[in-house]
């Protein structure tokens, strides 16, 4: 629910049917992955992956990149 709670405050909602919700992503990345690394998003439909590692490196300064 928060993922389409998400998509609703952007208005793309009508595009993608299981929006994953950004902050599960973030907490997922978080424990994986250090402040340099590169991510790869697999399924970069609504760029949630990208969403969740941009929130990262502004919140401490980390500078992770993803494809």
């Amino acid at each position: 629910m928060k993922g389409s709670n998400d998509l609703i405050e952007l208005g793309l909602i009508k595009y993608f049917d299981y929006p994953k919700p950004v902050e599960l992503i973030k907490i997922l990345l978080n424990s994986i992955i250090e402040n340099n690394d590169i991510v790869l998003d697999f399924f970069s439909g609504s760029a949630t992956t990208a969403h969740a590692v941009m929130q990262l490196n502004s919140e401490d300064g980390g500078n992770r990149k993803f494809i």
